[in-house]
């Protein structure tokens, strides 16, 4: 099997020949470290226009952000490639620069810009739209532009990694521009949590207009040849849903449902990224008709109880620790930490190995531990 036969096969909740790797991201920094730093950073760009361009820089890197985004996600499909990963994510994120240090995007959010030796990195610390008035006026954009951005954006990095094409599958993603983060991250979590008591209207047409983006941007993905996608919103932390359940009933289930609707009636898959205590909303995440479920993340999340309740409904993901496991780690630890992973969900398939999340501090020598691991431990039938 190639890797998207392997990995279709497992959200098809079959045994492919082996269980499938896969990662949401390769932070730029850690890719850098896999197949070396380029002549010339995102921020050595910024430089060197800040330099030519001193009363209007900041215009110009907004001008080229999509062909930086090309890059710096083509960089990462070949740094898991490199790695042996079968899966990779990319997604086009639509931030808007305003200063060096900061940048803002469609939805209102705000990010401080980190520089991770050379790499810009989004860095969230609250929002715009603070009540109807800051919604009424914030900009908001031309859904057919986005879709062109959105495919320009595919069809680079495509491009990029034609010569790897048929060896990695790309997973086509909404990680930073989700239907349920940017609802509340543009208005930040006090306001949005006033607004959903007090302003329903407001919560509605917040969650219609990340609705219509996501589908907007899945379509260009799609449009290029994507097969599977992944909703990258956190729905959950540490303690259990990130809201009450009946918010999630209310606003974002029929909005999952939507883009899921769509999302099959293309012949696709759609996955679920989150954080944290999930297991009160497994049945809504059944409900919300998605093929998969990505993190599990421990110790917050019981992968046996998970695999028993609706392993037999939704691929499962996950589940190798961030925290110690893929930073600093012995190989044994790596390794064991794989096996009992694979023991607790690949049973029958319908399993795909990956971490729970990706950050910059990864380690590259776990990463390649856990692909390793994984070869070994993980091919059908199961001998563990």
């Amino acid at each position: 099997m190639n890797s998207f036969e392997r990995i279709w096969t497992a959200l098809n909740l079959e045994e492919p020949d082996r269980i499938p790797t896969h990662t949401i991201n390769i932070d730029g920094n850690v890719a850098d470290q896999i197949l070396g730093k380029p002549e010339r950073t995102a921020f050595d760009v910024f430089d060197e226009l800040q330099e030519k361009y001193p009363e209007d820089w900041v215009n110009k890197i907004n001008d080229i952000l999509n062909d930086i985004e090309i890059t710096v996600f083509a960089k990462a499909v070949r740094a898991g490639h490199e790695l042996g990963f079968d899966g990779v994510g990319i997604q086009y994120i639509p931030f808007i620069f305003e200063s060096r240090e900061e940048m803002t995007d469609i939805f209102g959010k705000r990010h401080k810009v980190k520089d991770i030796d050379g790499n810009p990195y989004p860095d969230y610390y609250g929002g715009y739209i603070k009540n109807r008035k800051d919604w009424e006026d914030y900009p908001k954009p031309d859904l057919k532009r986005e879709y062109k951005e959105a495919k320009k954006f595919y069809k680079g990095v495509l491009r990029k990694c034609r010569d790897i094409k048929d060896d990695i599958c790309i997973f086509a993603q909404n990680a930073l521009t989700s239907v349920f983060p940017p609802v509340w991250q543009g208005m930040g979590m006090a306001q949005f949590a006033r607004a959903l008591k007090n302003d329903p209207k407001l919560i509605e047409e917040r969650f219609r207009f990340t609705t219509d983006y996501t589908l907007t941007v899945f379509e260009a993905y799609k449009d290029c040849g994507a097969k599977i996608f992944l909703e990258g919103g956190d729905i959950a932390h540490s303690h259990g849903p990130m809201i009450h359940p009946k918010y999630f009933d209310k606003y974002l289930l029929p909005c999952y449902q939507e883009v899921a609707d769509k999302i099959h009636e293309w012949g696709g898959k759609y996955i679920l990224h989150t954080d944290g205590d999930v297991t009160t909303l497994l049945d809504f995440i059944v409900e919300s008709r998605f093929d998969g479920l990505q993190c599990l993340e421990l110790p917050w999340v019981d992968p046996y109880y998970v695999k028993e309740k609706i392993g037999h409904k939704v691929c499962l993901s996950g589940n190798i620790d961030t925290r110690y496991i893929l930073v600093k780690a012995s190989k044994e630890e790596v390794e064991n930490a794989v096996k009992e992973a694979i023991n607790a969900l690949g049973g029958g398939g319908g399993y795909m190995l990956s971490p729970a999340n990706f950050h910059p501090a990864m380690n590259v020598e776990q990463l390649k531990w856990m692909i390793e691991a994984t070869k070994k431990f993980g091919n059908y039938p199961l001998q563990l």
